[in-house]
Parts: structure tokens; sequence; C-alpha cells
């Protein structure tokens, strides 16, 4: 019975379904009359049920074959995606791509973006997207949940099996409610000043890694979140204070507005990187580390976010 379920004979049941006719299916598959007929005789000895009512001129399908050819079209539509991805394999194209998005640089916008990009270049390709803070997107990668990181941060010990490439920085800016009551003070402001508020911490995601502390000053309360737009949402609710990248301040978008303001000790710029597994050397991982060259494609979805060097 298995046999009956192979390419040749589904096409055979789905073209004379779709013609109502064994002799205009013939024709489409390049095939003799008598042989499409006994196709369809043996596959319903094999299934013992009638799939067409025979006429003097035509085919009609029974209620059975109506039922079979739905899930004739299904099977080879399998047939034919199989096909697809063992071609694109065989070509050097990952199955199979985990990316791990650094928080800092992740939004629904962006990364959707990004997978229509990667999915219009690679359609065979299965991609998952993750994200981490901090140093979690290192363990992540390090850990095998990933075979690609955007957005690793500063640099990795030498080792470990990974390669990486700075890919540029998110700068910092001191913003807090416009009516804090830091807001009214002189600039630039010291941290004996900032140390009596709440800092707005997103918590690094990190296992088997240090965790990142990204600022916090001695003796200051950490208030800890787990994502940059909560930390944004708290600060503009007065809730505390922090640094927060400058597009989030200066970029076009639909939050409570922050004010920045000036301290004697700003923030250091991020670096950010894209890091991969040195086992990742599929076309898939290969064309992102090139789009994201200055010129590329996928540098050109995260420019507003990411400083480059000139």
């Amino acid at each position: 019975m298995h046999s009956i379920f192979n390419e040749e004979n589904l096409l055979a049941f789905t073209s004379t379904a779709r013609y109502g006719s064994f002799s205009r299916a013939a024709r489409e598959l390049g095939l003799t009359t008598s042989a499409i007929s006994y196709t369809i005789k043996r596959m319903e000895t094999g299934l013992d049920v009638l799939l067409f009512i025979r006429n003097t001129r035509s085919v009609e399908l029974t209620e059975c074959g109506r039922f079979f050819y739905r899930k004739a079209i299904d099977l080879l539509t399998d047939f034919n995606a199989i096909k697809r991805n063992i071609d694109a394999i065989a070509q050097g194209v990952e199955a199979r791509v985990r990316i791990c998005i650094n928080q800092l640089l992740y939004t629904p916008g962006h990364t959707a973006r990004l997978l229509q990009v990667l999915k219009k270049q690679f359609p065979t390709c299965q991609i998952a997207v993750t994200t981490e803070v901090y140093n979690g997107v290192w363990d992540a990668i390090i850990n095998d949940r990933a075979n690609i990181a955007i957005g690793a941060p500063d640099t990795l010990l030498e080792g470990g099996g990974i390669d990486y490439v700075e890919i540029g920085s998110v700068r910092w800016v001191f913003a807090i409610a416009p009516d804090h009551p830091l807001a009214s003070l002189p600039e630039p402001l010291a941290e004996s000043q900032l140390r009596l508020y709440p800092t707005i911490m997103v918590e690094d995601t990190a296992y088997t890694l240090n965790k990142k502390v990204g600022w916090l000053l001695h003796g200051q309360e950490p208030i800890l979140v787990p994502d940059f737009d909560t930390k944004y949402l708290c600060q503009s609710l007065g809730e505390g204070i922090g640094f927060v990248p400058d597009f989030m301040v200066d970029g076009p978008n639909d939050r409570p507005q922050l004010v920045a303001r000036k301290v004697r000790n700003p923030r250091q710029d991020s670096h950010m990187l894209l890091a991969t597994q040195n086992s990742a050397t599929g076309q898939v991982t290969q064309w992102i580390k090139k789009e994201f060259s200055p010129q590329g494609q996928l540098s050109a979805i995260y420019q507003y976010m990411l400083h480059r060097e000139h």
C-alpha cells in the first residue's frame, strides 16, 4: 500500500482530478492514457476505495477521492519543499540558523525587517531569533544556543571558537523625565547628585559568564527591569534615572519624551560586535557577515542605532 504514495502516482491522481480526464492528465504528464488509468486503478486497489466515478467522457471524484485529493496536494507540496531544502543544503545553505540579538538593538520593527531580508535571500533556511542582555549574548553563542550574535558587547577573550567583527557603537545619553528634580539643576550633574535617585537597570541575562553592570554608582539603589523599553518608560515616569541609547531619545518614536542632561562622568560608548561560531561557515552566515559591512543591506537596517568610525 505504501508504494502508492510516491510522487509519480500522486501527480497522476491530482492531474486526473484537476482535469476530470485520464487523457488530459496523460498529455500533461507525457504518459499514455492507459498508464494513467492503470495507476489510478492500482491506487484504488491499494486504498480499497473508489477515487473516481467513471463516466463515458469524464471522471469525477468520489467523496473519498475529494479527501484524498486534498491530502495528495499536501504531500506533493512537502515533496517539493524537501527537494528544495536538500538542493539548498547541498549548495551550502544552512537548514537552520539561530540568531541572538542584543536587547540594545532589538525592536520588533528592526527584527521583522531583518527576517524579511533573510527569508527573501534564503527561503529554505529556518531562522530562529532570540534576544539577550549584555553578556547573555556571549553566553548564548558560547553555549551553542545561537550560531550568530548581533550586538555582542565589547570583546571576548581569545579562543572559544568564536569569530567577531565590530559593526558599530551605541552612544549613551543621560536622560530623565522633564519634571524630575535633576532636570532643573545646573549642568554638568555630579555623581553626588545622581546617587540620591534610583537607577533603572536592565539586568544581564548571562548564566555561565559574569554578569555585566551597565551603570550603577556606589551606594545607589538599582531597580532591575527586563528590557530597554521598560527602562525608558520607567525613567519617563520619574521612577529613576540612567543612561539610554541616543537613538531612543533622538530618533523618531511614540514614547514619552525624556530630556538629556550633561553629567561629569558620561558613560562610554558600547562597541557592538557581530559574532559567529567558527564552525558556522554556511552561505547564510557568510552573507550576514558581508551585509553588515558599511554598505550592506543589514547594516542599513541598523544604521540609526549604530555609530561607525569614519
